[in-house]
């Protein structure tokens, strides 16, 4: 991916209003939740994220060992005094681990290979409530209950942690599968230069896909969502982070290079696009129902509700497609919340996720964009450990490990690599909301 320069720290001006929220891609996994798309203002910035008046944290203090200065957490002299505890407590989202009769293969394995018992909860549905969550007790230099944590790269709340200093840089020593098996995709990115605070957990697109017995000629650009030919049966996603960048993908802007020109630009393609009635609606999560029942055959999608779809022969005729334009791409990221009690222990955990035949495991029940390439081959030839837990796991899954291997969406090839583009990241709270001002009356109007 071609990044643009960007400073260490996020700029302290994303709104909860651009979030994907619960529209992520996860939601293939947990359609059983509520869930909503946001417009502008539908949460206040200072009620919610009540970041814009904080002062960071600079490190240090509360919890754990933080046994020196503020300044020095993060530091290798820091790392050196922490203990490693035989106790981390790690917060995910719901089906986001390889499950097996309720338990967890990979962290019984972890726990069996190094002592260290985990305490696994499905605590965060929303990257922003979960933020809210944690905020104060950041705030007030306190242990947060949690020492490893995932967010979104495209969420506010990942931006406003790193920018407020809270969360505690990684120790590079304890990196070591890391650095050798972390794909192109997640290494040194560009919501993280040099993986400081962050290690990816999953990944995906938001792209287009199409039905296939409905649409015969076959799709490769994201200008077929403003064809004519398809008035009244494409959906459109109502984010308007999702909507802009699609937008800006069809008049052959980087969405992360972009200007106010040519957000201008993109609203008029797209809001063209809704007076010329094609778009039959804007949608939450909700448009992979319309595109599985008929009500729509082109659409905005996400890479892991395809996937998910594809499992079941009734929906085979849905397609997912990379355009020749570009998909955006997002990363869901381990990290550690700063006055964590077991750093250690969590550095532990998320290098363990970076061996292959780990990786393997978890990427079988996932099907999202594996940060490990090499787990493939395990995938294809599984032995010992992972074996078994594959094993295990295939017994109630409809699709074999090989399946996973070879799907494009799991493990790209070169070619897909090449075309992930990154998000938008404002440079101010003006920016913000001249995006949001172009954008959401189009969803909204």
């Amino acid at each position: 991916m071609s990044e643009p320069e960007r400073p260490e720290r996020r700029a302290r001006v994303m709104d909860p209003s651009v979030r994907r929220g619960l529209t992520h891609p996860r939601m293939s996994r947990r359609a059983m939740l509520k869930h909503a798309c946001m417009g502008a203002g539908a949460l206040g910035l200072a009620a919610l994220l009540g970041a814009c008046g904080d002062k960071g944290a600079g490190g240090g203090g509360g919890g754990g060992g933080n046994k020196l200065p503020n300044a020095d957490v993060g530091s290798a002299a820091w790392w050196a005094g922490q203990p490693l505890t035989k106790q981390v407590n790690f917060a995910n989202w719901p089906y986001y681990i390889d499950t097996v009769h309720g338990q967890h293969p990979s962290l019984a394995h972890f726990t069996e290979l190094t002592g260290i018992a985990v305490t696994y909860t499905e605590s965060i549905n929303d990257n922003v409530p979960f933020y809210a969550k944690i905020r104060p007790s950041l705030q007030a230099g306190r242990y947060t209950g949690f020492d490893l944590v995932v967010m979104t790269n495209n969420s506010p709340p990942l931006g406003y942690l790193i920018e407020l200093g809270w969360l505690t840089p990684l120790d590079r020593s304890m990196m070591t599968n890391f650095d050798k098996y972390a794909g192109p995709l997640v290494k040194n990115p560009w919501w993280d230069p040099g993986n400081k605070y962050t290690m990816a957990w999953q990944s995906g697109w938001a792209s287009i896909a199409y039905n296939t017995s409905a649409i015969q000629e076959p799709i490769d650009s994201v200008q077929a969502l403003f064809d004519p030919k398809y008035q009244g049966k494409v959906g459109m996603l109502a984010d308007p982070q999702e909507l802009g960048s699609i937008g800006l993908l069809a008049i052959g802007v980087d969405p992360a290079k972009s200007t106010y020109d040519d957000w201008k630009k993109a609203a008029a393609k797209l809001k063209a696009q809704k007076d010329a009635g094609i778009v039959r609606q804007y949608y939450d999560a909700s448009y992979i129902t319309a595109l599985k029942n008929g009500d729509i055959i082109l659409s905005q999608c996400y890479s892991g509700d395809i996937y998910q779809a594809n499992l079941n022969s009734k929906y085979r005729n849905l397609k997912l497609v990379i355009p020749s334009e570009g998909a955006m791409f997002w990363t869901d990221n381990m990290c550690i919340p700063l006055y964590a009690r077991n750093p250690k222990a969590a550095m532990t955990l998320m290098d363990y996720y970076y061996d292959p035949e780990v990786q393997a495991v978890v990427e079988y029940y996932n099907n999202y964009v594996c940060p490990v390439p090499e787990a493939k081959q395990v995938l294809l030839h599984p032995t010992g450990w992972a074996a078994k837990a594959l094993a295990e796991t295939e017994k109630s899954f409809s699709v074999s490990p090989k399946a996973t291997a070879e799907a494009v969406t799991v493990f790209p090839d070169a070619r897909i690599e090449s075309l992930s583009r990154p998000y938008r990241t404002y440079k101010s709270q003006e920016e913000l909301d001249a995006w949001n001002s172009l954008f959401l009356p189009i969803v909204q109007g």
